[in-house]
């Protein structure tokens, strides 16, 4: 194919066709969102498109993006939540470009985490000699997380953990590869695969002349898009811990240690006395809370308000008598600033947190300009199945900041065959979960839970939206002697060991919170059930209640959208490819007929198995239908 001489619209419908007569299976969504997209880059638009799973939407976007690249030989940006699509992307493009007959540049951007420091590196190996040969192997360029296998407690003592002016003076600089990755990103023309968070801080940094990538690229497709905003909410956050605290008083009094040494010693008994505090007030919420929590509330008593007085008045007589700018002493003042959030987390200790209130003003202005084409996409970005199309993605648009003219896309529908080979179960039987009733719910749902289990003979996925109510389950499923093997997501950050075993042992039962809900990716038998465990709602926390606060009603306009979107992203487990086949069970009644709730219809019309039922006789006799299939096939 000629590319140039045909119009961008053009060459791509001649790739589809090309395509089609040379065995590609012809999806109509996919070739739909491709056409999609192709018109609003030929018309300088930005555009939202939701993509259920098996439409292909990796190709529908680098079929246009790449026939574009070589228009306008502008830097192109791809931008995914995920090392797993990411490297997937890196696979699809191949097939595009080798389709296309023709060769370009394209980089693989990851995460500075995901590179080996060379420098400290050489420090480990000083004292751990038995790593020289990997360390030698480095050096020549075998420096990713997938060119090096180490122990994640070796890995995280070796890679990059941070990125700046230092690094220019290295004596490494000339051989490490994620410099000279930001290099080639900054100055090449080139289709770039990165991760949000990269792009994110590119956007925040651009209009100071400090972005990653070239300033002038034109088009970007942001994909996994339902978590852009919680990246720009972390990149917008000042974020301090007990020791980031004290580190940055000791450097700036270094040399006046002798005069301030008793104002010194204070303030850092201060600190420590402040965040003991903290950290009581977290378990007390921790008991309070029905659901994982991965933010707290900043809940100043008396003396926690007069030792934040007494910390940023020291903070301040620092600055004065050394000179000396200390970023944690804005930290405090916002603390009491009405304009800011506020919250704590427990990651890498307790940590203090403070964010703008309205950051989404801010969002949709750096996402969207008149220079550049920015294209959103994912499998879960509207929240409800009625309405017009831009109420259906209003939840995420008004999220992000969208403005009026960025363009939606009817949801493109998945190819597989859901109505045939999928069944949506709902409980009508059991309690409201309430924290109150905490336990009769659990022991109820693990009755209905066995039941459904013994449909499927395990070959289960339970997800949970409380670590607490997964280790409950899962000792007392372990304990019931029941012909499964029960395992429970790995407490380690890497699962891909622990999914392994789940899907090489076909009757087994996996259970699991968190990344779960997203992070599964099992084809076959072996995941033929999933269980929702309660739906999940967003626990309360600061953020979301700053959401909810000027809403007319925000259980509809924050609470039901939120929890539609991750109970999307985990039904979706389910079906990964064409002959996949199953049920999705939900045990939360307050979807149920006997409730009736305000969100029960919106909230079933968002799942794709529209085949439903409330009797557990009707679910075991459509399993035995469609297993009754399989011994045909």
């Amino acid at each position: 194919m000629k590319i140039k001489e045909l119009s961008l619209l053009s060459a791509v419908n001649r790739f589809y066709k090309d395509d089609m007569e040379n065995g590609l299976q012809r999806r109509d969504g996919q070739i739909e969102m491709s056409k999609e997209i192709t018109q609003a880059i030929m018309d300088n638009k930005s555009l939202a498109v939701e993509a259920e799973v098996g439409i292909g939407k990796s190709i529908a976007y680098l079929v246009p993006l790449v026939l574009q690249f070589f228009r306008e030989r502008k830097q192109m940006i791809i931008a995914t939540s995920t090392i797993t699509l990411q490297e997937q992307l890196e696979r699809d493009i191949i097939k595009v470009l080798e389709a296309l007959g023709v060769r370009a540049d394209v980089e693989i951007a990851k995460g500075m985490k995901n590179y080996i420091c060379l420098k400290r590196f050489q420090n480990f190996v000083r004292e751990h000699s038995d790593y020289s040969r990997t360390y030698d192997r480095a050096k020549y360029g075998l420096q990713t997380r997938s060119d090096v296998y180490v122990s994640n407690d070796v890995w995280n003592k070796i890679c990059i953990n941070s990125y700046g002016e230092k690094c220019s003076d290295c004596q490494f600089r000339k051989i490490c590869e994620y410099t000279l990755m930001r290099e080639r990103i900054r100055n090449n023309d080139e289709i770039v695969i990165c991760n949000q968070n990269m792009l994110v801080t590119h956007l925040i940094n651009e209009e100071s002349g400090k972005g990653i990538f070239k300033p002038d690229f034109s088009t970007v497709v942001i994909d996994e898009a339902h978590n852009l905003e919680s990246k720009f909410r972390d990149a917008f956050t000042t974020s301090y811990s007990q020791n980031e605290i004290i580190n940055e008083i000791l450097k700036a009094t270094t040399n006046r240690k002798d005069v301030l040494s008793s104002l010194i010693v204070e303030l850092i008994q201060m600190v420590d006395t402040l965040f003991k505090y903290l950290k009581f007030d977290i378990h007390q919420q921790q008991g309070e809370a029905d659901g994982d929590m991965n933010t707290y509330y900043y809940r100043p008593i008396k003396e926690v308000n007069r030792l934040v007085f007494r910390v940023r008045s020291g903070l301040l007589e620092i600055e004065m008598r050394t000179n000396r700018k200390l970023k944690c002493l804005q930290m405090f003042r916002n603390l009491e600033n009405k304009h800011f959030l506020v919250w704590l987390t427990t990651e890498k200790g307790v940590r203090f947190n403070v964010c703008k209130k309205n950051i989404r003003k801010e969002i949709g202005r750096l996402l969207f300009t008149n220079t550049r084409r920015t294209i959103l996409t994912s499998a879960t970005i509207t929240s409800q199945n009625s309405g017009t199309l831009k109420e259906r993605y209003r939840y995420f648009m008004h999220s992000l900041g969208c403005p009026d003219d960025v363009c939606v896309s009817a949801p493109k529908k998945s190819p597989f065959n859901f109505d045939k080979h999928t069944m949506l179960y709902v409980s009508n039987k059991l309690p409201c979960p309430k924290k109150y009733n905490r336990n009769k719910y659990r022991n109820e749902a693990i009755s209905e839970i066995v039941k459904l289990l013994d449909i499927t003979h395990g070959k289960t996925l339970i997800l949970f939206t409380a670590k607490d109510d997964r280790d409950y389950v899962f000792e007392k499923l372990s304990n019931m002697g029941l012909p499964y093997k029960i395992m429970v997501q790995s407490s380690d950050s890497s699962q891909e060991h622990r999914l392994e075993k789940f899907q090489n042992n076909v009757n087994s039962v996996i259970l699991g919170t968190g990344a779960y809900w997203e992070g599964i990716n099992v084809k076959g038998e072996s995941l033929s059930q999933v269980i929702i465990f309660k739906l999940p709602f967003p626990v309360p926390d600061p953020i979301t209640e700053y959401k909810m606060a000027n809403k007319e009603c925000p259980l509809l306009e924050v609470a039901v959208p939120e929890m539609i979107i991750k109970l999307k992203q985990g039904a979706g487990r389910l079906i990964r490819s064409s002959e996949d086949k199953g049920i999705i069970s939900i045990l939360d009644p307050r979807v149920s007929s006997r409730l009736k709730t305000a969100y029960r219809e919106d909230t079933l019309a968002s799942l794709p198995e529209k085949n439903t039922t409330e009797e557990i006789s009707e679910l075991k006799e459509f399993w035995d239908s469609i297993k009754g299939d399989d011994s045909h096939d």
